[in-house]
Order: structure tokens, then C-alpha cells, then sequence
């Protein structure tokens, strides 16, 4: 019985090795040590991208795309790119892993929050074919403008990739304000995992 007790331990603690093991995070910004990435914001007018040190979930420094607009004249977007713009085979190979997941905070009036990605591809960056398809924060984090610190974890199946996409070279995070709003949104430690389910 005793050898018994001690095999069942034994597998035990193997599966929560292999477990812990396998949910390890692939980080691509998390504003202290991973590729600082640069931003863009639009319209340029009223919206500004960049990481600041007032808010962080993590470290000292996070994302903050702050915007301003009606939703009538031009729609409120920004991107943050962990590859720095380089054109070519260069990014993050995704085409294994399961989820995407990054720490989000609001301050003052947003709209819903929706995001997709990029991939890097010839013979330009933004191009429709390096789209994936985007989905709605709120589906994932109904309660994310309380302004408390949130992580929202997607799985990567549900941001449809095109024949385009390259899955290899992913660079970049767009998000999008759906509509009118005046506030931050702040964002830290962008991630993947190949974790086997995910709590919306």
C-alpha cells in the first residue's frame, strides 16, 4: 500500500509539473524586459499612444492609448508593435499556441474595445490580407470598465486569420474604440500560452 501511496504521489506531482509546465507564457511586451514596440494612434489630432509609468499592472510601465472623439467624425484607433515595425521575417510564431492574453485598464468614458492583429508581410506592414479578423473585449470581460486592472484572455481560434495571415511573424496588437469616448485605456504584459482552456 505504501509503495502504492507513494507511485500515485509520484504521478501526481508529474502532471502538475507537465501542467505548469505547458501554461508558461510566451510574454512579447511587458514594458520592463521584453521589445519595447512602438505605437501609432489615430486620428493623430486627438489620440496619443505611448508607454508611461503612471499606471502599470506589472513593472513600472504600460501602454496607454488615450483617446477623444465623437464617433462621428473618424473612428479612434491605435496599435502597438512588439517588432518595431521591421518588415520581413520577423515577429512572433503563434502557430502553435492557444491563447492571447493582456492586463487592461480604463479611465473615463470608452466605447466598446475591440482588437485584432498583424502579421509582418511583404511588400508592406498594413496590408488586408495581414489582418485577422476582430473580436469584442466585452465578450471575454463583461465588466471591464469598472477602472480595476482586468486580464483578458482570448483564444487565438476566435481572431480569424485570412490565407494572408502569417502565423509565424505575428508583430503587432490594433485596438479599436467602436465609438464616441474621452479617457485612457492603459494595457500591460501582452502574452500567448498554448494553456489547453482559458477563463473567458
Amino acid at each position: 500500500m505504501k509503495t502504492l501511496n507513494l507511485l500515485i504521489t509520484a504521478c501526481l506531482l508529474s502532471i502538475i509539473y507537465e501542467t505548469s509546465a505547458q501554461v508558461k507564457p510566451l510574454v512579447v511586451w511587458d514594458g520592463e524586459t521584453a521589445t519595447k514596440g512602438a505605437g501609432w494612434a489615430n486620428p493623430a489630432a486627438t489620440c496619443i499612444i505611448s508607454a508611461q509609468t503612471v499606471e502599470a499592472h506589472s513593472g513600472n510601465t504600460a501602454v496607454e492609448f488615450r483617446f477623444k472623439g465623437d464617433g462621428k467624425n473618424g473612428w479612434l484607433g491605435c496599435g502597438w508593435d512588439w517588432a518595431s515595425f521591421q518588415v520581413g521575417e520577423y515577429g512572433t510564431d503563434i502557430s502553435s499556441l492557444i491563447n492571447f492574453s493582456f492586463w487592461l485598464k480604463v479611465k473615463g468614458t470608452a466605447a466598446d474595445l475591440s482588437f485584432n492583429f498583424l502579421c509582418n508581410g511583404e511588400p508592406a506592414l498594413d496590408q488586408p490580407q495581414h489582418h485577422t479578423d476582430k473580436v469584442i473585449v466585452s465578450k471575454y470581460c463583461p465588466n471591464w470598465k469598472d477602472g480595476e486592472w482586468h486580464q483578458i484572455i482570448v483564444p487565438l481560434k476566435d481572431l480569424l486569420q485570412p490565407v494572408g495571415f502569417d502565423a509565424k511573424h505575428v508583430a503587432e496588437m490594433q485596438f479599436f474604440n467602436t465609438g464616441a469616448g474621452d479617457g485612457s485605456f492603459f494595457i500591460d504584459d501582452l502574452a500567448f500560452d498554448d494553456a489547453a482552456a482559458s477563463t473567458p
